[in-house]
């Protein structure tokens, strides 16, 4: 007797998917604990075609929430997966494999199978931008005291940027209700950042997603170090290369709103110096003060260009400056009141 397997033209169902699903209400920290403590996750397989059922169910998909801002990439290849950026949006990371039919001999298909890294870009109101020393640091205590700072820190990159809270508007009846401003202080950059040296492109991907970019710039000028062939740069020189590394990352970052502020004017010999150079700068052809060779191809326009001493707290102007900034750009999400007030201010 010949025994012979009968498919009846059965078919397999399909494998589950695994998407990427960003949430608004999730920290980068809380990835693990959404995995369960698990590194390997999967969908279900499809169902076996039966005698009574010729059309097996497709396997469920699998939906792994992360925060908002998250970069799936894949290892091996080094190849962007999904870039998390809509929340609640599914992303598709992995497809199942088609089931077993006529058209694969009845031999279910492997699913894509991939070792990824999950990278998270901050989503600052407001992100700081410099070279080593230019007072970025002293200038997120300015806006925050230390008493009260709240800081996050990302231990993502081997260095750690963080993010402070500015209550530009307390309110002591409902302190959810306090208008809040999230300020982002990256490592300082150095000139090929855009090319990753020092890591930059580890930092000035945080940049993203920031509302606004405050260039901070010592009004001294800039040395990174001491040795033999370092350049000296002028604060003009300064702001130009900061330009060209955020051109040569993203053209989007140079069309962000910008604040430049001129910092360390308690130390400037000649006192008037930072006045005379912020008005060069205001002007929209500064670039032409500059060398041809060291011209940015996209100039920054800045909204404001304010020199200031972050050691002595004296930021007042730049803290009325950003609220209005700010307002043009989500003009619902800051409260009537400091409107006026930020107005009456700038007059």
């Amino acid at each position: 007797m010949i025994s012979r397997q009968v498919h009846y033209d059965g078919r397999g169902g399909n494998g589950g998917n695994v998407y990427l699903v960003p949430s608004t209400s999730m920290a980068f920290i809380d990835i693990k604990k959404e995995l369960g403590g698990k590194s390997k996750v999967k969908a279900q397989s499809g169902g076996h075609s039966q005698k009574v059922r010729l059309v097996g169910d497709n396997g469920e998909h699998t939906y792994v929430k992360v925060p908002v801002g998250i970069e799936a990439v894949d290892m091996e290849r080094n190849v962007l997966l999904a870039r998390c950026s809509r929340p609640f949006q599914k992303y598709l990371i992995a497809c199942g494999g088609s089931g077993g039919n006529a058209r694969n001999h009845y031999k279910g298909e492997p699913g894509e199978q991939f070792d990824i890294s999950l990278h998270l870009k901050l989503r600052p109101n407001v992100g700081l931008v410099g070279f080593p020393n230019a007072g970025k640091s002293t200038l997120m205590k300015a806006f925050v005291p230390r008493k009260s700072i709240k800081i996050a820190a990302y231990p993502f990159t081997t260095t750690k940027p963080q993010v402070a809270f500015w209550v530009a508007e307390k309110r002591k009846e409902d302190e959810e209700s306090d208008f809040t401003l999230s300020i982002a202080d990256l490592p300082g950059l150095i000139e090929g950042a855009s090319q990753n040296r020092g890591k930059g492109y580890q930092f000035l991907k945080h940049l993203e997603y920031a509302d606004v970019l405050l260039l901070v710039v010592d009004c001294l000028g800039f040395q990174l170090s001491n040795k033999p062939g370092e350049p000296f740069r002028s604060p003009l020189e300064v702001v130009a290369l900061l330009n060209h590394e955020l051109e040569n990352y993203s053209k989007k970052l140079v069309q962000k709103p910008a604040l430049l502020v001129l910092n360390k004017i308690d130390i400037s010999p000649d006192k008037e110096e930072p006045s005379r150079l912020a008005e060069k700068l205001r002007s929209l052809d500064w670039p032409l003060q500059l060398p041809e060779k060291l011209r940015p191809r996209f100039p920054l326009q800045f909204d404001y260009v304010i020199p200031i001493s972050a050691k002595l707290g004296e930021i007042e102007e730049l803290k009325r400056a950003l609220i209005r900034t700010y307002r043009n750009l989500h003009p619902s999400e800051v409260p009537q009141d400091l409107l006026e007030d930020d107005d009456k201010s700038l007059l």
